[in-house]
């Protein structure tokens, strides 16, 4: 890919969905941990396992 040949507007295209990917990636890998903190508190707080969707 060449960005020289690129317009402004082309090359901000590019950018932006380099850091959407970059974004959905790192909340990829993030959820599964918020998830079991979460997961956690509701349990500590009285919650039900049964009550929780898979």
């Amino acid at each position: 890919m060449d960005f020289s040949t690129m317009t402004d507007e082309q090359l901000g295209d590019h950018l932006n969905a380099v850091l959407a990917e970059q974004e959905r990636r790192k909340a990829l890998a993030e959820i599964p941990a918020q998830i079991e903190e979460l997961t956690a508190k509701y349990l500590a707080g009285g919650g039900k396992i049964e009550d929780l969707s898979p």
